[in-house]
């Protein structure tokens, strides 16, 4: 994976351009990292998918950002040396006791975009982004794989074969009587002339590879030995 800094964020619009963020499908340490050396909201003509990226990032609370990468831990505060016990002094009036700070929420003190104005529009248009991209991605993953067809031209030969009343009716035959799923029969048959008046059927079919073999179908129109003598290929060609 590519080292991303704030200093080469045109590589890093490039990478989000096919991504969402920069550690992948979920935010990560190398998101946070660059969003927080950013000093301000990148520019959009320059840097536009940075720029949606930074909007939908900042739609997150510190606190949440935070859980994305790892974070330093605090240092701890130097200790102080007891002071030196001194002789009792005459009692003064006492003072009264200074209030308590409410504590701090979250984010109170840290700025980090001052006062960088974000475009709600922009922002919203930006998680819609991120929403399209990763249902493309989902339906690219899951998109079926186009079905393997051929185009099949095959000829059959009949033992009447000056008989076009019988080689019609052959040709009809065949159609009506094999209909697996998985095949379907070309409309044009034609009856293509051998030999002193004698002529033979040429069809064609399209066949899904993974449900049909040939053989299974020639097989069939074999099985009428009675009138069929042959059948041949004439062509194979993939779909």
């Amino acid at each position: 994976m590519a080292h991303f800094t704030v200093d080469n964020l045109g590589q890093v619009n490039d990478f989000l351009a096919t991504t969402n963020y920069l550690n992948g499908d979920l935010p990560g340490a190398d998101d946070v990292r660059i969003f927080n050396g950013l000093k301000g909201v990148p520019p959009k003509d320059q840097f536009p998918e940075v720029y949606f990226w930074f909007l939908l990032l900042n739609s997150f609370t510190p606190a949440v950002r935070a859980q994305w990468g790892p974070v330093a831990a605090p240092k701890e505060a130097p200790k102080k040396e007891a002071p030196k016990a001194e002789a009792p002094k005459a009692e003064a009036p006492k003072a009264e006791a200074p209030k308590a700070e409410a504590p701090k929420k979250d984010g109170d003190d840290v700025d980090l975009f001052g006062d960088d104005d974000v475009d709600p529009e922009a922002e919203k248009k930006a998680k819609e982004l991120a929403e399209k991209k990763k249902q493309e991605a989902l339906a690219k993953k899951n998109k079926p794989k186009p079905v393997a067809k051929t185009i099949v031209i095959f000829e059959v030969k009949i033992y009447e074969a000056t008989d076009q009343q019988l080689l019609e009716a052959t040709a009809k035959k065949i159609k009506e009587t094999i209909n697996p799923d998985g095949l379907v029969w070309g409309k044009e048959v034609k009856y293509e002339e051998i030999a002193y008046g004698a002529k033979k059927i040429v069809m064609s079919m399209i066949i899904e590879d993974d449900k049909i073999l040939t053989d299974d179908v020639f097989d069939q129109i074999t099985a009428w030995e009675d009138d069929v003598s042959s059948v041949d290929i004439v062509s194979m060609q993939k779909v």
